[in-house]
């Protein structure tokens, strides 16, 4: 849990991922000033992303957590918003924990990845990856060089 205080820029709170639940009612344990939110779009108007900042905070409030995570995507934690919420609210880090959430709880499993990691597992590449450890640098830059070209 975080307070403002009146301190800027706000405090970033300390969780344990694995402890959350991707609901509204978490996201106001962890943020409870969430709630303070006057809608005045003050974060909005101050976004050089152009990002819709208090409708991801809307979407906060309502417990959308993944749509919070799309809106909020483009996100470059300036913050900017927070300099100007009279609330003295901290957006980017109410985004990046429904990002972190959406991403752990609510989007599918990259099955590709499970995949790789089994195979990085059972050394499927470490033969290629010795012979690789061997060649000399310039070596390493003309196949990185025809790595790029073929793409």
């Amino acid at each position: 849990m975080t307070e403002t205080n009146g301190k800027f820029p706000p405090e970033k709170a300390t969780y344990n991922l694995e402890n959350l639940a991707p609901t509204s009612e978490q996201l106001l344990v962890i943020y409870p000033h969430l709630a303070n939110c006057q809608g005045c779009n003050t974060c909005t108007k101050s976004c050089p992303q152009d990002i819709e900042v208090l409708r991801y905070m809307s979407d906060a409030l309502r417990g959308e957590i993944a749509q919070v995570a799309q809106r909020s995507f483009e996100c470059m934690m300036c913050r900017l918003c927070a300099t100007r919420c009279p609330a003295e609210l901290p957006p980017y880090y109410i985004a990046v924990l429904c990002r972190r959430l959406s991403g752990r709880y609510l989007s599918p499993p990259a099955q590709h990845l499970a995949a790789r990691v089994a195979e990085i597992e059972q050394g499927k590449f470490d033969a290629e990856l010795e012979d690789l450890k061997k060649l000399g640098k310039s070596e390493l830059r003309r196949r990185l060089s025809e790595l790029n070209t073929e793409a």
